[in-house]
């Protein structure tokens, strides 16, 4: 498995299971005059975290992707989707949703619009998770101090970190350092893309991931 960060609240994973892959991305974004999204990839899955399909840039996604922005659970090409939401929160059509992604034996947990803390019916609906990818910059979503507070609630193994200031952005967002700084103990690597599989998974310590935007 390949993961890899566009910038904002998207990112990629690219899966293969056997001879059949998938390709899934998130939350595409309006394109800025320093990051735009990329017209290369065409993903098999694209993933909303929110019902308002208009928050995000799905025209200027190639391709013609399965688009899940509804609560429940899913199969493409092999990849086990759960689209989560409580219903006791968020009243209204135009929700926050938060993912279970399982693909090559590794289970993914996806929180990128969430801007508050999980309440026990999506820890419940998450499980365990190996990989964390939660934003950790603020703006519209979780700033550093409360996603801090959520890794100690889920305990991955990994955590991607995303939503962070990058040089250029319109968006004022806190720094992934300022995300380190809240954590604590952090150990941590940047890297351009996050390339795992089970078997490589820490056993003990958490891993701080920080992919560099592709």
């Amino acid at each position: 498995m390949q993961i890899f960060w566009q910038g904002y609240s998207s990112v990629r994973i690219e899966t293969k299971q056997g001879e059949e892959s998938c390709m899934i991305m998130t939350d595409p974004y309006q394109n800025e005059a320093s990051m735009r999204l990329s017209r290369t990839a065409e993903p098999d899955l694209l993933l909303l975290s929110n019902q308002d399909i208009n928050r995000f840039n799905v025209d200027g996604v190639a391709g013609k992707p399965f688009i899940i922005s509804e609560p429940g659970e899913y199969e493409v090409r092999g990849v086990f989707v759960y689209g989560i939401q409580d219903p006791s929160i968020d009243s209204g059509k135009k929700r926050q949703l938060i993912y279970r992604i399982e693909a090559e034996d590794m289970v993914i947990a996806f929180l990128g619009g969430l801007n508050r803390q999980l309440t026990d019916h999506e820890i419940e609906r998450l499980g365990n998770i190996d990989i964390l990818i939660l934003p950790v910059g603020g703006g519209e979503a979780l700033e550093a101090k409360s996603a801090s507070k959520i890794i100690s609630q889920i305990e991955p193994r990994i955590v991607a970190p995303i939503n962070y200031h990058v040089n250029g952005i319109k968006t004022k967002l806190d720094t992934v350092d300022q995300f380190c700084n809240a954590l604590g103990i952090c150990k941590r690597e940047n890297i351009t893309k996050l390339k795992i599989s089970s078997k490589d998974l820490p056993a003990e310590d958490l891993l701080v991931t920080v992919i560099e935007r592709t």
